[in-house]
């Protein structure tokens, strides 16, 4: 018997222990953000994504987006704070819901912030149980970008986030036709008795929702999925917990790797005693610290870091550049932001000994080139 969408859906949200989810085309978190109209031009975005900067600068140009430097509480407080100095023209009037992006019952002048579990230059890991007590103190909807650990590697929801958004590449084990993001929100009301906890930004938010998306039983069919990529993603979160725990496995290998190579400049990974966030990870990631690594070349005054960077990727052959992203290869590229650049490593399900190999080797080559 063939499932629907909102039967898959409501198997996603249940593992969550979220209210709903929904399946929507989209690129990427921040094409879904905008997508979606959740963000009104009398709304506040904060967001700590630095690797995604850019992308969120093209899609909210209008002067109600800040950026935090990390992922940190006090870094989002700071960045909340709007600039007295800004001249922002407003279309909507102080509290009015009035606009396309506030349904009727809704206030406008709202605060988001936007953080990912793991992710940005340097793979910084998120505190989301401090982030949502601090998001409380001021009102503010915390959305987690959960895509790197995927569901099986980290529940944001469980931790206090009111929204998870998560590409679903890897949950689809790469063989998606189209991108596709889930969007999972919170439960409004949690325990029973004195237990008994209500989330009112956890309802407003769901209702936000709602209006864009639809009922999450009858989803709005401007949002239906092809049957192969619903089939893939049925699938994909039936074997995810075995893939995902190999590609984790492999890229704690790898990063060790890269760790001790004398040509390797930084290697950022979680699972390394020597990532600022070594010691949280354990209380936010689940079942080991994620499937990807960033890591720069040692520096050469011939070169910038980019160009060395993209002839490495050029000239090594696991990097895979090609490769449907979230699937089986080792899949590798580059993250930049402000002069800062890395090649990001995801690692795949292939033999990480010969992945490394294949690194080493491709580092070999460059010492013997400039020889």
């Amino acid at each position: 018997m063939c499932v629907t969408q909102a039967e898959v859906a409501a198997r996603f949200a249940a593992s969550q222990g979220a209210r709903a989810t929904w399946f929507v085309p989209a690129r990427n978190t921040c094409d879904l953000i905008a997508k979606l109209c959740l963000i009104g031009l009398h709304d506040r975005l904060v967001v700590c994504a630095n690797d995604f900067a850019s992308s969120f600068r093209a899609q909210f140009p209008f002067g109600n987006l800040s950026f935090a430097a990390e992922p940190t509480p006090m870094a989002m407080l700071a960045a909340s704070v709007a600039d007295p100095s800004d001249e922002v023209a407003r279309l909507v009037p102080e509290g009015s819901p009035a606009s396309y992006a506030h349904p009727a019952g809704i206030d406008a002048d709202r605060l988001f912030w936007f953080v990912a579990s793991e992710g940005g230059l340097g793979l910084r890991v998120a505190h989301i149980r401090a982030l949502a007590e601090a998001a409380a103190t001021v009102g503010a909807i915390l959305i987690v970008d959960n895509t790197m650990p995927s569901l099986y590697g980290c529940n944001p929801i469980s931790l206090g986030a009111h929204v998870s958004l998560e590409a679903l590449d890897r949950v689809a084990a790469g063989k998606l036709a189209h991108k596709v993001v889930s969007v999972s929100v919170a439960r409004s009301v949690n325990g029973r008795g004195r237990r008994r906890l209500v989330s009112p930004k956890s309802e407003e938010v769901y209702r936000l929702l709602a209006f864009s998306l639809g009922d999450p039983e009858q989803p709005s069919d401007a949002f239906s999925l092809a049957a192969s990529d619903l089939a893939a993603i049925e699938e994909g979160v039936a074997s995810l917990p075995e893939r995902m725990q190999s590609h984790i496995d492999h890229a704690h290998a790898i990063a060790a790797y890269l760790a001790c190579h004398e040509r390797v400049g930084h290697v950022f990974y979680p699972g390394l005693p020597a990532h600022p966030d070594h010691a949280l990870a354990p209380n936010v990631l689940l079942h080991g610290t994620g499937p990807a690594i960033d890591f720069a070349l040692r520096g050469d005054d011939a070169e910038t870091m980019e160009t060395q960077h993209r002839a490495f990727l050029a000239a090594c052959p696991c990097a895979h550049r090609d490769a449907p992203a979230g699937g089986s290869l080792t899949r590798m590229g580059l993250v930049a932001d402000q002069g800062l650049c890395y090649i990001r490593l995801f690692a795949g399900l292939d033999d990480p000994l010969a992945v490394v190999d294949a690194l080493d080797a491709t580092l070999r080559q460059r010492d013997m080139a400039r020889a």
